[in-house]
């Protein structure tokens, strides 16, 4: 998927700078981003023509999964046994390439015992063997496995190259382009094109505050949610509200973020930010939702009179 969209300038240098390092971490908060150029860079080290052609028989077979010096490790969880089986094909030589490349896709799912099962490779590094890991999250894996990884920064896809992904998933039957023009991760995208709830909620939310004049509003307005996914709710309260005070937030359109900067100030939003986040951590303690968003709204219309 996405073979028509690649971004060379995060791992052509690595490719052209003939040191190479033994174990690569690419990282952002995108994590498909971060998978496909990790995948990228893996299949230009085994590439017959050294830049991830995809034309050749080792991108072919790399593409099909079939590559026998590429070992591609993506799971929900990964423990200890999962990282044996990595090692143990480290003691033999590559078939055809001039490496043996390992790629561990979000490796912040490694767990602690794994992590460790694995430093001991990375400390003891094979000449005959690369390690490709990706994550979203840097502080999930030990200091000391960070320690011993290159590590790549991989940057936003800018709008063109999200037109060119959205241009190829619809192909593929998955619509991203309604989301290709806002300030969305490739990983948001994805989920949002499979996630009717989302834009239902975001919906709901903006209903909920063109109701919302007075304290007597709350009950009704409360009423009429149909809230699913509780926490997503929170999240896209959240974001809804830092959207309508960052003009470089560009998430929703226009008309869904009105009700909001309609009624409530850039100094009242500011001051409702951190009282949808204790609602938030309320909601994770196990609190009532009605009880919560009752509370949160009268203290959001408290803020919003005291800031006008």
């Amino acid at each position: 998927m996405l073979e028509s969209v690649k971004d060379s300038s995060a791992y052509l240098s690595l490719k052209l700078n003939k040191n190479l390092s033994h174990a690569y971490l690419f990282y952002s908060s995108d994590r498909e981003k971060n998978n496909q150029v990790a995948l990228s860079f893996a299949r230009s080290l085994v590439c017959e023509n050294g830049n991830s052609c995809g034309v050749c028989r080792a991108c072919k077979q790399f593409l099909s999964s079939s590559h026998p010096d590429v070992f591609v490790l993506e799971r929900d969880s990964v423990k200890v046994d999962d990282v044996k089986v990595l090692i143990d094909k480290l003691s033999t030589k590559p078939i055809s390439a001039q490496k043996k490349v390992f790629v561990v896709l979000n490796a912040e799912v490694i767990n602690e015992i794994a992590q460790n099962k694995l430093l001991k490779s990375l400390e003891e590094p094979n000449e005959s063997a690369i390690f490709v890991l990706t994550t979203t999250k840097t502080d999930k894996l030990l200091p000391t496995i960070l320690s011993r990884l290159h590590k790549v920064f991989v940057p936003n896809f800018s709008v063109a190259d999200k037109r060119a992904i959205a241009a190829e998933l619809k192909a593929q039957g998955v619509d991203i382009s309604g989301f290709a023009e806002k300030d969305f991760s490739l990983t948001e995208m994805l989920n949002l094109a499979t996630d009717e709830n989302f834009l239902s909620t975001v919906k709901q939310i903006s209903a909920l505050f063109a109701g919302l004049n007075t304290t007597a509003d709350i009950p009704r307005v409360v009423s009429a949610l149909d809230v699913t996914d509780k926490p997503l709710f929170f999240s896209i309260l959240q974001e809804m509200f830092i959207g309508a005070i960052n003009e470089k937030e560009n998430k929703f359109d226009a008309a869904d973020l009105a009700s909001i900067k309609n009624k409530f100030s850039k100094k009242a939003v500011s001051k409702c930010l951190p009282l949808i986040d204790e609602g938030y951590k309320k909601l994770m303690s196990n609190v009532n939702f009605t009880y919560i968003l009752d509370n949160l709204l009268f203290n959001m219309l408290k803020e919003k009179f005291l800031c006008n």
